[in-house]
């Protein structure tokens, strides 16, 4: 739900209500034990960022991918409806189409038996089906769905019958940014970094707005502008930092015309539970960043930069610019995931500028709890 009350400076850790030290140990940064817990009680519970619909552009088009380690495929059927089942053909568990990536595809068929579906999910053809016992019926034997929204063209699937509709999820985010794409809206960039830290460790980062002004001195903090104008707010899943437009930005960028109100005066930074983060600038431009877990010491991160050319810098220069201040993250996430392996670590004493890693990290401890898995 959103919170009711105005964005809120940042404040001591006392007065933010936040825990004397960080919730999360040095243990769930290293032990590989942590990786399956959290793929059955963090990412199979959440709604998770999957890409742009609009990649699947007409009728008839399959994208084969994993998320969260499961092989799924997001489909465009011929009515345009987007629809996500498993990858699995419920005969032999056989990969449907071992094809990764988006490609034409009228039907589905088994490689392994050649069982065929359509691309509603529904069993059509089954070869020698008469040796099948008399109680067989195709209808039994659809492929397995999974939950699939969208938000302003967006995709995000979960796995979890009972979590909150995608809307919900999201929080205020439809409300500040649901503006920003438009018809002429373009994914400008698409880049893929693996990085030598635990995916929790690289998403921490991203949260943490007491670093900017040291850590990104000459990249990023000359866009958010001095700490006294940070603003936050912290929702039920998803959290934000806004800051104003500063001086210099207005002076060399453009405002997208549809924005209104506090969309066209600032930089929404939000972090969105578990791995994903969303900026939003008032020239259009949304940003997404998502992590994935690889091992314990390692993540992949995914660049996504969407907008209107006539409205944002060239895609060279967007790469450029996004590409400074994550490379001195990477540098950064790396150096402390040394430091949780180092065997000294204990949890650290919590400032208020980094009450949005807490939010997080209390989600995070929350869902390990409730599998039995966080002591």
């Amino acid at each position: 739900m959103v919170s009711s009350l105005p964005l809120q400076a940042p404040r001591v850790p006392a007065a933010h209500g936040l825990p004397d030290r960080f919730v999360l140990t040095a243990d769930h940064y290293t032990n590989p034990r942590w990786l399956p817990i959290e793929q059955q009680a963090i990412f199979r519970r959440a709604w998770l960022y999957v890409g742009d619909g609009e990649r699947l552009n007409q009728p008839g088009m399959v994208w084969a991918r994993s998320v969260a380690g499961t092989p799924l495929l997001i489909v465009r059927d011929n009515d345009g409806e987007l629809r996500a089942f498993y990858n699995v053909c419920p005969h032999r568990a056989a990969i449907l189409s071992p094809q990764v990536g988006i490609h034409s595809c009228q039907r589905l068929v088994c490689p392994y038996h050649a069982w065929v579906y359509d691309l509603a999910g529904d069993l059509v053809g089954v070869p020698s089906q008469d040796q099948f016992p008399d109680s067989f019926q195709k209808p039994d034997f659809a492929l397995r769905s999974v939950r699939l929204e969208t938000w302003s063209g967006f995709m995000f699937v979960c796995f979890d019958d009972t979590a909150p509709p995608l809307a919900e999820f999201l929080g205020s985010i439809p409300e500040y940014l649901g503006r920003h794409r438009t018809a002429a809206t373009q994914r400008l960039v698409a880049k893929q970094y693996t990085v030598g830290c635990n995916w929790k460790n690289y998403h921490d980062n991203t949260l943490c707005d007491y670093h900017v002004a040291i850590a990104h001195r000459t990249t990023l903090n000359p866009i958010q502008g001095p700490i006294r104008r940070y603003r936050h707010q912290l929702e039920t899943f998803v959290n934000l930092l806004y800051t104003p437009i500063t001086a210099d930005w207005q002076a060399e960028n453009s405002v997208l015309p549809t924005l209104q109100g506090r969309s066209r005066e600032g930089f929404f930074t939000y972090g969105i539970y578990p791995n994903l983060h969303l900026l939003g600038l008032p020239n259009g431009l949304l940003i997404w960043l998502r992590i994935e877990p690889l091992a314990a010491a390692s993540c992949q991160v995914a660049l996504e930069i969407y907008g209107d050319p006539e409205y944002c810098p060239p895609a060279e220069t967007l790469l450029t610019d996004f590409e400074a201040f994550m490379q001195e993250d990477m540098v950064i996430t790396e150096s402390v995931q040394q430091g949780y392996a180092s065997g000294v670590y204990t949890p650290g004493p919590v400032n208020g500028l980094e009450a949005r890693i807490i939010h997080q990290q209390q989600l995070i401890w929350k869902a390990l709890t409730a599998a039995g898995g966080a002591e």
